[in-house]
C-alpha cells in the first residue's frame, strides 16, 4: 500500500473525531437526530479546519444504512465506498476546476437522476467562490429549490465573494480556527499512537506554527518526523521549521529591555551562522514582545498568549524590569521597523542596524507624567510674577536715565516643604494685602522668598527693600503662623546689589528749579518699596517729562 501522509491517515471520519468545532459537529448532529435537515449547506472558515471532513461525515450520516444518523457506522458498504470516495452517490466537485457555466448546466441535469444506493445524492462543491457570475446565476434556482433527495454542501475560505443571493439560500456555518493547546494534544496523542518521541516543548512549536489549522500541524509533523527521525528534540523541530527556539527569543528580549548591545549582535551572528531565516526571527521577536507587554501590563491575560507555563513566567519576570512606557515603546518601533526590514537587501545588516536603534532610544515618558512636571514647575514659579514680571513689582528703575533693570534672580526653595511653601507664597502675598496692606505688604512683594528651613522662612532683598522695624516683624509672624500654621516663623537675609548696580548719590536740587529727572525716579522708587503698587503717567507727567 502506498504511503499515506498524516493529513490524510488521521481525517476524521465521525462528528466526535473532529477537532475545535464542537458547536458546528453538535448542530448537524441535534439536525439529523429531530429530522431538520437543510437542502443546502455552506461551511465556511480558513484552510485546514475540517470543513471537508466534516462535509463528508454529513454525507455517511444521511446515506448510512441505518442513517440518518448522528453517528455513521463507517462498517456498511456505503460508509466504506464514501470514505475511499467511491460513491456515486456523494460527489465531489472543485469549484476552481468546474466554474463555467457549461459545468453547473450539467450538474443541472444529472441532479434529477435519484441516488444509485443511499439515501440522498450529496453535492460537495469546495472553493464555490471560485465559480464565474454565470455559473452562480444557473445554480440559484437548483440550489433553492433542489430535488427532495438532493443535498448540496458548499465550502469555501472566502465567503464574502459568495453572492448575497446563493448565501441566503443555504445554511451557513463558520468554521474557526483551532486553539493552539487542543492541535497539540491531538499532535500527543497521535505521535502516541504512532510510536513516536517528541517532547512536549517541540509539539508546541509545531502547533504554533500551524496558527490555527489542524491539517497544517500534520504536515509540519510529517516533515519533522521525515528529517529528523521518530525521537527529536524541540531545537531540532525549531531548525527543521525554520522559526526560533524559544530560548534564543527570549535572550533577545532580554537584551532590548536590558540594553545589551553584545549580548544581542553575538546572538544574531549565531543564528545567521546556524541558517537561519532572519526576517523570520525577526518576526517572532515582534510576536514575542506582544507577549511580553501583554505579560506586563495585563497578567489575566495568560489565556491569550500560547507559550508554555515556564515561558511565561520568564515573560512576566522580565516585564517586572521595564515600565509599561518602555514596553509600548519597544513594540510599536519593532512593528514599524518590520516594513522597512523586509524590503532591506541585506537582511542581516539592517536588522543589526534596526535592533540597535531600538536599544537606543532614549526612555520616554508618558504625556501625563510630563504634565504633572510642567504643573509642578508652573506652581513653584507661581510666585515669579510678583517678584520680577511687573516693573512696579519686581524690577529696579535706573537712577539716571529711568531705565528698567534686570530683576536679582529669584532662587526657588529645595525640599519637600520649601515646594510646599512656594506654591501657597502667591496666596500668602494676597492674605497679606487683604488683612495689612500698606506698608508691610508693600516690602514684603519687593522681597523674594529665600530657602525654607524648619519651618523658617527666608526672605532675601537688600536693605532699602526688607528693612522691617519692629512693630511690622511681630505682625508679619502673626500673619505667617495664621496662614502655614504655628510655630512658622522668618528671617531676613540682606544681599546688598553688586557695586555696578548700586544707585549714584542724589545730587541737591538746584535753586528755582524743580527735582532732577534722577532725584524724582527715586523717590517714586522709594515710595513703590513702601507702597507697593505701580504709577500711573498723568498728562502733567508727560509735559513735566518733555
Amino acid at each position: 500500500m502506498s504511503y499515506l501522509v498524516l493529513a490524510r491517515k488521521w481525517r476524521p471520519q465521525t462528528f466526535e473525531e473532529v477537532v475545535g468545532q464542537e458547536p458546528i459537529t453538535k448542530t448537524l448532529q441535534n439536525a439529523l437526530v429531530q429530522r431538520r435537515i437543510a437542502h443546502a449547506f455552506l461551511f465556511s472558515g480558513p484552510r485546514g479546519v475540517g470543513k471537508t471532513s466534516v462535509a463528508r461525515i454529513l454525507a455517511k450520516a444521511l446515506n448510512c444504512q441505518t442513517g440518518p444518523t448522528p453517528q455513521p457506522c463507517n462498517d456498511c458498504q456505503l460508509c466504506r465506498e464514501i470514505t475511499n470516495g467511491l460513491s456515486l452517490d456523494v460527489l465531489e466537485i472543485d469549484g476552481a476546476s468546474n466554474r463555467g457555466i457549461d459545468e453547473v448546466r450539467d450538474l443541472r441535469e444529472k441532479i434529477k437522476y435519484p441516488p444509485v444506493q443511499g439515501n440522498y445524492k450529496v453535492y460537495i462543491i469546495d472553493e464555490v467562490h471560485m465559480l464565474t457570475k454565470e455559473a452562480f446565476n444557473a445554480l440559484l434556482k437548483t440550489l433553492e429549490e433542489p430535488p427532495a433527495h438532493a443535498i448540496f454542501i458548499l465550502a469555501t475560505t472566502e465567503p464574502h465573494k459568495v453572492p448575497v443571493t446563493i448565501l441566503s439560500r443555504c445554511q451557513r456555518y463558520d468554521f474557526r480556527r483551532i486553539p493552539t493547546a487542543l492541535i497539540q494534544e491531538h499532535l500527543a496523542n497521535m505521535v502516541a499512537r504512532e510510536g513516536w518521541h517528541l517532547d512536549p516543548e517541540g509539539l508546541a512549536l509545531v502547533a504554533r506554527e500551524a496558527e490555527g489549522s489542524l491539517r497544517d500541524a500534520e504536515g509540519f509533523l510529517d516533515q519533522v518526523v521525515t528529517f529528523g527521525g521518530q525521537q527529536v528534540d524541540s531545537a531540532e523541530v525549531a531548525r527543521i521549521l525554520g522559526v526560533t527556539e524559544r530560548g534564543a527569543l527570549l535572550a533577545a528580549l532580554e537584551a532590548l529591555v536590558t540594553r545589551q548591545s553584545p549580548t544581542l549582535l553575538t546572538l544574531i551572528d549565531q543564528l545567521y551562522n546556524q541558517g537561519h531565516d532572519l526576517k523570520r526571527f525577526y518576526q517572532d521577536v515582534v510576536q514575542y514582545t506582544r507577549h511580553l507587554l501583554l505579560a506586563g501590563l495585563y497578567p489575566e491575560s495568560r489565556s491569550l498568549v500560547d507559550v508554555a507555563d515556564s515561558e511565561w513566567e520568564a515573560l512576566s519576570a522580565l516585564a517586572r524590569q521595564a515600565s509599561p512606557v518602555q514596553l509600548h515603546n519597544l513594540l510599536s518601533v519593532l512593528l514599524q521597523g518590520e516594513e522597512e526590514l523586509r524590503r532591506a537587501p541585506q537582511p542581516r545588516l539592517a536588522l543589526e542596524v534596526l535592533l540597535l536603534r531600538v536599544i537606543h532610544l532614549e526612555p520616554l515618558a508618558p504625556v501625563a507624567e510630563w504634565v504633572k512636571r510642567l504643573e509642578v514647575l508652573e506652581r513653584r514659579l507661581a510666585h515669579l510674577p510678583l517678584a520680577v514680571a511687573e516693573p512696579a513689582a519686581g524690577m529696579a528703575l535706573s537712577s539716571s536715565a529711568g531705565e528698567i533693570a534686570p530683576p536679582t534672580p529669584t532662587a526657588i526653595p529645595e525640599g519637600p516643604e520649601g515646594m510646599k511653601i512656594a506654591e501657597r507664597w502667591p496666596a500668602f502675598l494676597q492674605y497679606v494685602q487683604q488683612k495689612e496692606g500698606g506698608p508691610l505688604f508693600g516690602k514684603l512683594s519687593r522681597c523674594r522668598l529665600g530657602q525654607v528651613k524648619d519651618r523658617c522662612l527666608q526672605l532675601v532683598g537688600n536693605r532699602s527693600l526688607i528693612q522691617l522695624n519692629a512693630k511690622q516683624e511681630e505682625r508679619l509672624n502673626g500673619l505667617l503662623r495664621a496662614f502655614f500654621g504655628e510655630n512658622y516663623s522668618f528671617q531676613v537675609e540682606i544681599q546688598e546689589a553688586p557695586e555696578k548696580d548700586k544707585r549714584p548719590p542724589a545730587p541737591h536740587p538746584t535753586e528755582g528749579v524743580g527735582l532732577p529727572t534722577h532725584r524724582t525716579t527715586d523717590l517714586k522708587q522709594q515710595a513703590l518699596e513702601i507702597f507697593g503698587g505701580q504709577w500711573v503717567t498723568t498728562g502733567a507727567d508727560k509735559e513735566e517729562s518733555e
